[in-house]
């Protein structure tokens, strides 16, 4: 399938789910679904973000890793090359060139039971220190809702300190008839509207989630640690919305990533079906971190 000028994909069967990924572009992960089920992953073909000082990016869709801090004569460079794709059995690995600042991208996704556990990895080539954070963005197709939890317990024994903070894009026109904050939690909606909006907060439960008819994406990230700092007045998750798809990210913390050295961040999906229950009494059940033993 090619979904824009110089991006073609290819589909694998992993366990139970179909993962499609662009053979010339990325490392990108295009498509993602339980077999036989509908594909929550955004289709943006021939869409591209445009910088004088960057060039042309081929928005494509899914799933990409970038580095952050935004800088958009950074950032946005183009990533329409042929990547490196390794598969044996239910693991796939894909890395793209180094970018501008010389760091390499690798994204590899192994399937475990009904887990999909997908590794980020930054790694210096060049001959100097690189100051970056890991940034996992997944584009989600309109028409569902975004699930970011919040903190709830106190942070002191009497309760009189701040336990949550949100950071605020200046696009983004509050109050905005999408975007619900509750108790423990926000909620966006992947409204078609042509307005954008995207907001960024702490994780403290460990997971985010897209839910549309009773389809059930959820991603889980490590949690945000207050010892380290992150980009974004201390964003280690956002969501960001526009009338073309909604997205889901989560980030690292900012490192100074020496030359030859690498740093990861780790992502675990998983596609579920409601089958009749609740949507509330299944985001209740989710753990901080899916994996056995932890990560």
């Amino acid at each position: 399938m090619r979904l824009s000028p110089g991006s073609e994909t290819r589909t694998f069967e992993v366990g139970p789910v179909d993962v499609e990924v662009a053979l010339d572009a990325g490392p990108r992960i295009v498509g993602y679904t339980r077999r036989g089920g509908p594909d929550l992953f955004a289709r943006i073909p021939n869409e591209t973000i445009e910088h004088p000082d960057a060039g042309s990016f081929s928005l494509i869709g899914g799933h990409r890793l970038w580095c952050a801090p935004e800088i958009p004569e950074i950032t946005y460079r183009p990533d329409d090359d042929p990547i490196v794709l390794e598969h044996a059995g239910n693991r796939i690995s894909m890395t793209g060139f180094p970018d501008v600042d010389g760091v390499t991208k690798t994204v590899t996704l192994e399937q475990r039971g009904a887990l999909t556990v997908v590794d980020h990895t930054l790694r210096n080539d060049r001959s100097r220190s690189v100051r970056c954070a890991a940034w996992a963005i997944t584009q989600l197709v309109p028409g569902g809702t975004a699930i970011l939890p919040t903190a709830v317990d106190p942070v002191d024994p009497d309760g009189v300190l701040p336990n949550r903070s949100i950071a605020v894009w200046p696009y983004t026109n509050l109050p905005d008839p999408d975007i619900a904050l509750r108790y423990g939690e926000i909620r966006i909606r992947a409204s078609r509207e042509r307005t954008k909006a995207k907001i960024g907060l702490q994780n403290r439960r460990g997971w985010v989630a897209y839910t549309m008819g009773d389809e059930v994406f959820v991603k889980w990230a490590p949690l945000h640690r207050d010892d380290a700092g992150y980009v974004d007045l201390g964003s280690s998750v956002e969501c960001y919305r526009d009338h073309r798809f909604i997205e889901l990210e989560t980030l690292g913390p900012v490192t100074d990533l020496e030359p030859g050295s690498e740093l990861r961040h780790r992502e675990v999906w998983t596609l579920t079906d409601l089958e009749g229950a609740r949507l509330e009494d299944v985001l209740a059940s989710l753990p901080s971190d899916p994996l056995p033993g932890g990560r």
